[in-house]
C-alpha cells in the first residue's frame, strides 16, 4: 500500500510538471543545463552581475558567453527567452530557456539609455540594488535608506516602457515600498522570505507582500536556508521551506506565489568564494555548499520535490502549476512587451 501511495504521488508530480510550465524566478548557472532540466524546469532566470564592480564589459562577457552556449554548444538543449511564449517553446522543444537578468543596476551607472541596449541584448528583469546603495536606491543592508534616487524613478519608467520586469529581492524597505509605488508595471521578488518567519534584513515584512500582491506581482520563496524558516541552531528543512509558502499565500493569495531557488548550482569553487566571500557575512548562518539549502532540496535536480510536498499538503494540481511557474509566467506575459522606442 506504501509503495502504490508512493508511486501514485510520483506520477502526479510527473503529471503537474509535464502539463505545467516550471520556472525557477532566481536560478543558477544556466551553463549546468543538463542538472537544471533534471529538475523538471523549463525555465530559469540567471544572473548576469550582482555586484557593483561588475560593468558593461563583465556582462557582455557573460552574454557572449550564454550566446556561445545557445548558439553553438548546446542549441538542442538551451534557448533564450526574450517573450513570455518563449518560454512555452523551450517546453514543446524540451529544451532549458535562460532568462538574462542583473542582481545589481550600477551597471547603468548615469546612462539609462543603456537600458534599451540591454533589452536588445535579452536582459529581461533587473533588480534595481543588491545589499548596498548605489545610484538608484538603497539596499536591505543599508543602516539608513533613503529610498528611491530620481534616476531609479527615471529607470522605473524606462524598465516599463521598453517591457523589463523590476525586481526588489535586495533593495531596502523604503526603496522597496517607493518603487512598488513607482512602477506601472506588476513588480516581483525573485527570492526573498517573509520575515515574520526568519528576522533577516533580506526577508520581507508583510506589508511589503502585500503591496506586490495588490500591485500584481509575485513573490518568489527561496529554499535557501539562511533566510529560511528554522528552529534556531539547526538547519531548516524542506517542510520549513513549505511553511513558508503556505505563510504567503494565507497572507496574499495563491495567485502571488512563486519559487525563486537561489540555487547556484555551479558547485563554486572555494577559491572564487574565498575571492568573493558573502558581502553580509554575520547574516550567514550556514557555510556554503549543500548546507547553504534545506534539508531535502539540496540539488536542483530535486527541484520536484517542492511540487511533491505541496500535494501532501492538499494543494491541487492547478494551485500547483500556479506556484510552481505559472504566476511568473503571468507576469512576464503582463510585463515583456515590445517596446516603443
Amino acid at each position: 500500500m506504501i509503495n502504490k501511495h508512493i508511486s501514485s504521488l510520483e506520477e502526479r508530480v510527473q503529471k503537474i510538471h509535464k502539463e505545467s510550465v516550471v520556472i525557477d524566478a532566481l536560478g543558477g548557472l544556466g551553463f549546468l543545463y543538463s542538472d537544471i532540466l533534471a529538475g523538471g524546469i523549463n525555465a530559469t532566470h540567471v544572473t548576469l552581475c550582482a555586484r557593483n564592480y561588475e560593468g558593461l564589459g563583465y556582462v557582455l562577457d557573460q552574454i557572449t558567453r550564454y550566446y556561445s552556449l545557445i548558439e553553438m554548444a548546446a542549441p538542442d538543449r538551451v534557448m533564450l527567452v526574450e517573450e513570455a511564449q518563449d518560454i512555452l517553446k523551450a517546453k514543446r522543444e524540451g529544451k532549458l530557456g535562460i532568462i538574462f537578468g542583473f542582481q545589481e543596476g550600477s551597471i547603468l551607472g548615469e546612462n539609462k539609455t543603456l537600458l534599451p541596449i540591454l533589452h536588445k541584448l535579452g536582459v529581461r528583469i533587473i533588480q534595481l540594488t543588491y545589499n548596498e546603495a548605489n545610484l538608484l536606491g538603497c539596499g536591505s543592508l543599508e543602516p539608513n535608506d533613503t529610498g528611491l534616487t530620481s534616476l531609479g524613478i527615471q529607470v522605473i519608467n524606462a524598465m516599463n516602457r521598453l517591457g523589463i520586469v523590476v525586481d526588489l529581492s535586495h533593495l531596502g524597505y523604503r526603496t522597496n515600498r517607493d518603487a512598488i509605488e513607482v512602477s506601472e508595471d506588476p513588480v516581483v521578488f525573485t527570492h526573498a522570505n517573509p520575515l515574520a518567519l526568519k528576522n533577516v534584513p533580506r526577508n520581507k515584512p508583510d506589508e511589503l507582500i502585500r503591496m506586490v500582491a495588490e500591485k500584481g506581482g509575485v513573490m518568489g520563496l527561496t529554499p535557501y536556508a539562511p533566510f529560511c524558516k528554522s528552529t534556531p541552531g539547526k538547519r531548516p528543512t524542506l517542510e520549513d521551506f513549505l511553511d513558508q509558502i503556505d505563510y504567503v499565500i494565507q497572507l496574499v493569495g495563491i495567485d502571488h506565489v512563486g519559487i525563486g531557488t537561489d540555487k547556484f548550482e555551479g558547485r563554486m569553487a572555494e577559491e572564487q568564494y574565498i575571492k568573493h566571500p558573502p558581502r553580509d557575512p554575520k547574516k550567514i548562518e550556514t557555510p556554503w555548499g549543500e548546507q547553504s539549502y534545506v534539508e531535502g532540496f539540496s540539488h536542483i535536480s530535486q527541484f520536484s520535490r517542492i511540487t511533491a510536498g505541496l500535494l501532501k499538503r492538499g494543494y491541487s494540481d492547478e494551485d500547483c502549476a500556479k506556484i510552481i511557474g505559472g504566476n511568473f509566467h503571468s507576469v512576464f506575459q503582463k510585463v515583456w512587451k515590445k517596446p516603443g522606442f
